[in-house]
């Protein structure tokens, strides 16, 4: 699972991997993914959010494969 747009460079939410591997429900598995996440505020959005957007499409990506 990568992400991109919270930092620097894409991001492998390693931590979401594992809980899938480890047999959490995707929705469950989703709430990790901003475990690994130190991305900066600007102008465009906080770091919260950016955590927030992390989370949520994450679900979604991973309820839409499921």
């Amino acid at each position: 699972m990568g992400l991109t747009h919270v930092g620097p460079t894409p991001v492998r939410a390693r931590t979401v991997e594992a809980a899938l591997s480890s047999g959490l429900a995707p929705s469950e598995a989703a709430e990790r993914a901003s475990d690994e996440l130190e991305p900066a505020s600007d102008g465009r959005a906080s770091a919260e959010y950016r955590r927030h957007l992390a989370r949520v499409l994450t679900r979604r990506a991973l309820l839409q494969a499921s």
